[in-house]
């Protein structure tokens, strides 16, 4: 079992991937998030920080509820945003929750169509949901969370100003990041828009 208090669906998930001990730095990680506390968790590539992000949100947000957004994960590429999704899509298999990627490709009256039509999650490029924002397609009047993954090469410094926009839109959400390390960037945002933030090290 992952962790007695993940939900017995999510466990059983998690054995079929293989994945069944979690080392302590993901069980501080779950626990710092469902406590609504902003949090910056460092560890390695491949470490499992994707996968603890999914198992918290279906954990807090537990099923489809209302037509707009609770939660905002910022990524680096498409090719995150669905590597994500998928994730989503085999641990949350028992839940209704709905997931939808944004990122340049698709057109944007489409995407915002589909976002606007009911969407518990969505995940996306910096750019790419500024776009969709502005075309009306994001409603965040009911977020909750903002999370940031692999934070040391999503935020780029030519991006720096869109996801302060993304961040000031909503300012009073939970804020997670999950980064491989502390960089200038993290160090001005977490100053700028966490609150105290629980600093999780992989290492502890």
């Amino acid at each position: 079992m992952f962790h007695k208090k993940i939900d017995q669906h999510i466990n059983l998930a998690l054995e079929n991937k293989g994945i069944e001990n979690p080392i302590f730095a993901q069980k501080k990680t779950i626990s710092s998030i469902k406590s609504g506390i902003d949090s910056i968790i460092i560890s390695p590539e491949k470490s499992g920080k994707t996968t603890v992000l999914v198992i918290a949100l279906i954990q807090i947000l537990k099923k489809a509820l209302n037509d707009v957004p609770r939660a905002m994960v910022l990524v680096e590429n498409k090719e995150e945003a669905d590597k994500m999704k998928d994730l989503f899509d085999e641990i949350g298999k028992n839940t209704d929750l709905r997931v939808h990627c944004v990122y340049p490709g698709p057109n944007i009256l489409k995407v915002r169509d589909t976002v606007y039509y009911g969407t518990d999650i969505v995940i996306g490029t910096v750019k790419r949901l500024n776009e969709l924002y502005s075309n009306s397609g994001l409603n965040l009047n009911d977020l909750q969370m903002i999370l940031i993954d692999n934070a040391h090469t999503t935020v780029k410094t030519e991006l720096q100003a869109q996801v302060d926009r993304l961040t000031e839109i909503i300012p009073k959400v939970q804020k997670i990041i999950f980064t491989k390390s502390i960089n200038e960037r993290i160090e001005r945002y977490s100053e700028k828009y966490m609150n105290r933030p629980n600093i999780i090290k992989a290492n502890d």
